[in-house]
């Protein structure tokens, strides 16, 4: 959020406001997520990229992915604060509303590909134009990496737009 307005409020350095896209990496991919739902935006972010992303807050919770940091994010577990889940949480905010792409290792031991293969059929069936890249050999971290395939698949999905 905070990222956003400061974008609002450069207005004097030559940024395209009008083309806004998110790219985060586990929980930054979470933040790229629902950065593309909020309500009432300053700067509307028109698509979105989840990298091995925490799409699934209650579902971090309920696995103690990173040793409970989504309910240390949500201020407790999903059944004492249900409502911070749903309003923070990618696959309870559905549809995403903008062009998503999510990529995920197969491998990865950190954020189960599971949460972006469920978080794809989902923001489909719910009209989202999303497209789910599983890189079958890769791990969590490949997708920080300028020289992996990981990277270039968001390279050519973001030039595409």
């Amino acid at each position: 959020e905070r990222a956003l307005a400061e974008l609002h409020a450069a207005a004097t350095i030559p940024i395209d406001t009008r083309r806004v896209v998110t790219i985060g990496h586990s929980a930054g991919g979470h933040l790229a997520l629902w950065a593309a739902t909020r309500d009432r935006p300053r700067v509307r972010v028109t698509a979105a990229v989840g990298q091995a992303a925490v799409s699934d807050l209650a579902r971090a919770s309920r696995l103690g992915l990173s040793n409970g940091a989504a309910d240390e994010l949500m201020g407790g577990p999903p059944d004492r604060v249900p409502e911070r889940y749903a309003a923070a949480s990618p696959s309870e905010r559905l549809p995403l509303g903008v062009p998503t792409l999510l990529v995920h290792g197969g491998r990865d031991d950190t954020v189960p590909v599971e949460l972006s293969r469920d978080l794809h059929a989902a923001a489909v069936a719910a009209g989202d134009d999303c497209e789910l890249v599983v890189s079958e050999r890769d791990g969590h971290f490949e997708h920080i990496d300028p020289a992996t395939a990981a990277w270039g698949t968001v390279t050519r999905w973001t030039a595409a737009l």
